[in-house]
């Protein structure tokens, strides 16, 4: 697995961190989501980092991007 494999594209958050990287954005899905069970957008992040980790495609990891900024927008966690 390519965890270390960078985003599309940087994502900042409110309270200032930075995103870079496809172990960054799932440390930060386990930190903020932690105990919530379902939630499909979040569920659909999940299941795509894992493919952008495993698969270390373009397309892949950009598609775990962009659904990882939804979930962080659905939850006004942007800056």
């Amino acid at each position: 697995m390519t965890w270390d494999r960078k985003l599309s594209r940087p994502i900042t958050l409110s309270d200032g961190r930075t995103l870079a990287t496809l172990r960054c954005a799932a440390e930060c899905l386990i930190a903020t989501f932690d105990g919530i069970s379902h939630w499909p957008a979040l569920e659909h992040a999940r299941d795509l980092l894992m493919t952008a980790a495993e698969t270390g495609k373009r397309k892949d990891v950009a598609a775990a991007t962009d659904q990882l900024t939804v979930v962080l927008e659905q939850r006004k966690l942007l800056a």
